[in-house]
């Protein structure tokens, strides 16, 4: 029985890198032969397998219900929240509430409703949706040319009238800085490591300061192919710091067009490319330590000298000396020895330089998807725009706006990047493989009257699926539309909403009565103010009764006013239709 000890973190990783590429049912085998062989209990393992990044379906059980909430209950409250919208877009049901709906509809929800609205969200099942590196302390390359490691630094070297100086410290710090800032062209060593086989790489360059220029001659000749330096080619990533030329958009678009993955270490955390910084020291001790007794004039030459010392430091050829690299688990050797186990399809070579050079103008563009999902984009390889077909890919709707990079290697290949649900951006790799006919038509296209090709459903498409089937009882569109405007009732087919009915259900509180106390106020009396004699002739005109002779006759019998109330009696007596006489009113 192995034990586990707490420096066992590659064996965690080991195990992690299985634990992944194992399918779902086999994992809680291997935990328990793993708990078993070390000696401690799946808690501990689960725990020591953490530490080192991974995590499992157990996972979710420790996070309180995170994805413990089935599928159909997000659904549900999707549809609830969908049908809820106004038509002027506006919403109406916010997750609180659908969430309480939710509960009293028999719809299990075990999670909060912020929790809710992430999920939605991360399914595009939101109603905005349907609408519209840490440091480590370990690294590995999986084979040479996986990783190369760059580390621009200021050299202790520098030339003036043909002649070689040393920086000296007496001449150089503290209090005789003006004498460094005399040096007007200063040399830079710009230094570049092998991950996988330690392989390295050092050139000199004269200038002011650090600056792109030097930094693209220095990339373009350590992955150029040349007959004085054995090892070569463009690896997949790259580790350097966050230096200003480093970062800087030329270099990064000549990366991206390399598709070499830049990564850089946070500041005071060299370790984390620590390759090349002893490959810097190996430099200074190994090579600039012979200049002293054999200096040379000039940058060129010193580059001479540098290229042939590096050829046998990694060929473990010097005179006397011991250049192996010593790791554990292998016994020591030349470093090229560890380079040559590169395979040919590893080996990614450097196209033309002038070509590269074109890439460090390029900049990203941006496109917008098409009604039948596709883009056009001219490559700088091109000779005319071409189509890339985007359908099916996750993220891209159309009318959706996409940031296009030309790419170096493959058919005229370009990478597009989305911007993903969680603020994560998406990146594609597309060639235009489109073909046409001899009349410029898609010839995958299909032929009208033959067969009809729907295209395939994007997320968004898919996540209004599966709410109108749930909302509706059916997944297709138009019927879905058909029981909306006909004022069917949502979910009436599937799960009842139950929204009104179980607020009777609920328990009344029981308060303790409070005691008010009664406003006392008097009673006004209002009294009514009669119609004035042309106020009471045009109501009586208007109920018919004829003007001619009217107001003498009104005015006779109703001095001081004419009360609203008799208007319609008065009315009737003056039509012929009420016997009852005009009530006389004493003067006053």
């Amino acid at each position: 029985m192995g034990s586990l000890q707490p420096c066992s973190m590659e064996v965690m990783r080991d195990l992690a890198r299985r634990l992944e590429a194992a399918g779902h049912g086999a994992r809680t085998s291997l935990i328990t032969e793993a708990a078993t062989h070390y000696g401690v209990s799946q808690q501990t393992l689960y725990r020591k397998l953490s530490e080192v990044g991974w995590t499992s379906g157990r996972k979710a059980r420790a996070d309180k219900g995170t994805t413990s909430m089935s599928e159909s209950a997000l659904v549900a409250i999707a549809g609830m929240q969908k049908v809820a919208v106004r038509d002027n877009g506006k919403e109406t049901l916010h997750t609180p509430l659908a969430v309480s709906l939710a509960d009293t509809s028999g719809i299990e929800v075990p999670v909060s409703a912020p929790q809710v609205n992430r999920l939605l969200r991360a399914r595009r099942l939101d109603v905005k949706s349907q609408q519209a590196e840490r440091p480590v302390t370990e690294l590995r390359a999986p084979y040479p040319n996986h990783t190369h490691e760059v580390d621009p630094s200021l050299c202790l070297i520098y030339y003036m009238k043909g002649h070689q100086y040393l920086m000296e410290e007496r001449k150089f710090y503290k209090n005789k800085l003006e004498n460094f800032a005399r040096i007007k062209l200063k040399v830079w060593r710009y230094t570049g490591y092998e991950k996988a086989s330690g392989s390295i790489g050092v050139r000199y360059y004269e200038a002011a300061g650090e600056n792109q220029r030097n930094l693209f001659e220095f990339l373009a000749w350590m992955w150029s192919k040349k007959p004085e330096i054995s090892w070569w080619g463009v690896p997949k990533v790259l580790l350097w710091d966050k230096g200003s030329a480093n970062s800087a958009g030329a270099i990064q678009n000549f990366l991206n067009a390399l598709e070499v993955q830049a990564i850089t270490h946070e500041a005071g955390n060299a370790r984390a490319k620590g390759g090349v910084e002893n490959a810097n020291n190996l430099v200074e001790t190994q090579f600039e330590s012979r200049l002293r007794f054999q200096p040379v004039d000039s940058v060129e030459d010193l580059n001479a000298a540098a290229t042939l010392w590096q050829e046998a430091y990694n060929a473990n050829s010097l005179p006397r000396l011991d250049t192996r690299i010593r790791r554990e688990g292998i016994a020591p050797v030349a470093r090229y020895a560890l380079w040559q186990k590169i395979r040919a399809d590893q080996l990614r070579e450097l196209p033309d330089i002038e070509l590269c050079r074109s890439y460090l103008l390029g900049k990203e563009d941006s496109r917008k998807v098409s009604r039948n999902m596709a883009i056009t984009f001219r490559h700088p390889q091109a000779d005319a725009t071409r189509t890339y077909d985007v359908d099916s890919l996750p993220g891209v709707v159309a009318g959706c706006w996409v940031t296009v990079r030309p790419l170096v290697f493959g058919n005229l290949a370009i990478q597009i990047t989305v911007p993903r649900y969680d603020g994560e951006p998406l990146h594609y790799r597309l060639e235009p493989q489109r073909e046409y006919d001899e009349f410029g038509q898609l010839a995958t296209a299909p032929i009208i009257g033959e067969r009809y090709a729907a295209k395939a459903h994007t997320d968004i498409e898919r996540a209004a699926r599966a709410i109108d089937e749930a909302t509706w009882g059916t997944a297709n569109r138009e019927e879905a539309k058909k029981a909306k405007d006909r004022g069917d009732t949502p979910f009436a087919t599937t799960t009842p909403i139950n929204s009104l009915s179980h607020l009777a259900d609920i328990p009344r509180t029981a308060w303790m009565p409070r005691t008010g106390t009664a406003i006392e106020m008097v009673h006004q009396l209002v009294e009514e103010q009669p119609l004035t004699v042309v106020e009471a002739c045009k109501s009586l005109v208007s109920r018919g009764v004829p003007s001619d002779g009217l107001y003498p006759r009104i005015a006779g019998r109703y001095p001081d006013g004419v009360p609203e109330a008799d208007l319609d009696a008065l009315a009737a007596e003056l039509l012929g239709t009420n016997a009852t006489p005009l009530r006389a009113v004493a003067g006053g």
